[in-house]
């Protein structure tokens, strides 16, 4: 039996591996893996102007997952979450594990072998990796100037943050890969008074890389939307305008509706909106998922099953092309996989099949030509609660920072007001792309002008 060794925090991920694998062993389990993060965050919280504290502490945890083969074509799966280093803790979660794959039954297939190729991207800044410490400290003194100099509003409180990860994936079959990223946070209050009435802006956020913390550039943005929100007014009237969809929109809105129905879960459940080769927008529209490109958040060599991310054009021309398979779903429609299987902590370790990084290709008119060739639009900036459903694409929420355009250039900021519209409708319906496209944590997509929309002068809940 493995020595018992008492619980150290001090553990690095591969000694935790070793650890656990051993009492696997020990276990005569036969089909297993392990995934194990672990997590160190390095932050700076401000209040107004000022550094209140700097805070820094890391987390070490795994999941054991356990297969047991039920049938030809079948297999249970148990997964348990654990962050002990105590051997009698681990037999317990072994044990539990097993018992829940007895009940949790499903399609069956195979786990990632040793010997593919894998692309080497940027995961994170090398330089600061080693000494978080004196990079915040820089970073810290850059934010707080920033803050310091903008004019229309002030800031109440916020926080930046580093995190540096580790992921390691280990299975039965000798597959043992560990790979490293990192990426920033952040979070800030923007407040703007005159005449005794107040609005605020809070704008938040990650970054990838450190060259991408341009915060010269965005704290007067983020303090001009808190100043605009002054002046802002619900919409005049209930009426169908065209809309131009700011990239964060663009980002949130095509996630949860084409990016779920590009999922081969989507297609083996038949809840897809999309048939290949059919044709699901205009022409100027084409999406990719890009799990390689520098700077995209869920960038990295492998995906939580340890296949090899890639690039993979789903939509070309407004033409479907392709869908996104993990491991389970790739076997069952005899494919392969796409490197798309995340790990949600959030559902108990389960794997589903997400985009790595949502890319809308770029247009041929800059986003000030597009304005121009407005005689009536909206510009809408932010739409908190924008949740389409994925199956319909139908939502309807609150508009909280737009711009009205009127014969061809910006003039009230609009505030209140409800929008309504079909996201799998709305991408037949593109006007224009715009050539300038920005990183949006996950997602590399410009600001796209939809024909028309529904909006509402009431909100509605």
């Amino acid at each position: 039996m493995p020595t018992n060794k008492s619980a150290n925090p001090s553990f690095s991920i591969e000694n935790l591996s070793d650890l656990v694998e051993s009492e696997i062993q020990y276990a005569h389990i036969p089909k297993w893996d392990l995934y194990l993060f672990h997590e160190r965050i390095n932050g700076i919280h401000f209040s107004r102007t000022e550094i209140e504290e700097q805070t820094n502490y890391s987390n070490l945890s795994y999941y054991i997952r356990v297969y047991r083969e039920t049938g030809a074509n079948e297999m249970g799966v148990g997964s348990i979450q654990l962050n002990s280093t105590n051997p009698l803790h681990i037999q317990k979660a072994i044990a539990q594990a097993h018992s829940l794959a007895a009940i949790n039954v499903g399609p069956r297939y195979d786990l990632v072998s040793p010997g593919k190729t894998y692309a080497q991207p940027l995961t994170y800044d090398k330089h600061i990796w080693g000494n978080p410490e004196s990079f915040l400290e820089s970073k810290g003194k850059e934010i707080q100037r920033n803050l310091q100099e903008i004019i229309p509003a002030t800031t109440t409180a916020g926080h930046f943050r580093y995190f540096r990860k580790q992921k390691m994936l280990v299975n039965y079959l000798g597959f043992r890969k560990l790979k490293r990223s990192s990426n920033f946070s952040y979070e800030f209050s923007f407040k703007a008074e005159k005449e005794g009435k107040m609005a605020e802006y809070w704008p938040s956020g990650y970054f990838k890389l450190a060259r991408d913390l341009k915060f010269d550039h965005l704290v007067p943005e983020w303090a001009s939307r808190a100043r605009d929100a002054l002046n802002a007014r619900p919409p005049s009237e209930n009426e169908k305008i065209a809309v131009i969809f700011a990239p964060e929109l663009v980002r949130k809105g095509l996630l949860m509706t084409a990016g779920d129905s590009a999922t081969a879960r989507a297609l083996y459940e038949k809840s897809s909106h999309f048939a290949m080769g059919d044709r699901v927008g205009v022409e100027e529209f084409s999406l990719v998922d890009d799990g390689l490109i520098e700077g995209g958040l869920n960038t990295s060599a492998w995906d939580s099953e340890g296949n090899p991310k890639q690039r993979t054009e789903v939509i070309s021309h407004g033409i479907m092309q392709n869908y996104l398979y993990d491991q389970k779903y790739a076997t069952l429609l005899n494919q392969e996989s796409t490197g798309n299987a995340q790990l949600n902590p959030k559902w108990g370790g389960s794997i589903n099949i997400e985009m790595n990084n949502l890319v809308v290709e770029p247009g041929d008119q800059s986003l000030r030509e597009i304005v121009q060739d407005c005689p009536r639009a909206i510009l809408i900036i932010n739409i908190p609660w924008l949740h389409p459903n994925p199956t319909s694409g139908d939502f309807g929420a609150p508009i909280d920072n737009a711009y009205m355009i009127e014969n061809g250039s910006m003039t009230t900021p609009v505030r209140g007001g409800t929008i309504f519209g079909n996201i799998y409708h709305m991408l037949h319906n593109i006007a224009a792309i715009s050539k300038e496209t920005r990183l949006v944590m996950n997602a590399r997509v410009p600001y796209i002008k939809f024909r028309e929309l529904q909006i509402s002068s009431e909100i509605f809940h």
